[in-house]
């Protein structure tokens, strides 16, 4: 489980939200699991999964930073440095 301080239903959130953009299992899911490389995303399924971060948790990811995503321990540093603690609670 990646070290980042994210409550457990924000990481049940943000892997679901992974989840369903990829048209994947949220138990195939792992840390290890490359969003690229096991599941096929492609740019524009990594936009959409920016998209539904920022409509389903309410929070704002410059558009720099749409490159570092392509497993969950790097999705949820992600997440954490932008969600509020209204968010996280």
């Amino acid at each position: 489980m990646s070290n980042v301080a994210l409550s457990d239903e924000l990481r049940e959130k943000v892997q679901g939200i992974v989840a369903d953009v990829l048209e994947a299992d949220p138990a195939e899911l792992s840390d290890e699991t490359s969003f690229v490389d096991d599941l096929d995303a492609d740019s524009l399924l990594v936009i959409e999964i920016f998209s539904r971060f920022e409509r389903d948790l309410g929070i704002k990811i410059p558009q720099n930073d749409i490159t570092e995503l392509d497993n969950l321990p790097d999705t949820y540093e992600l997440v954490s440095k932008y969600v509020t603690e209204t968010v996280a609670a």
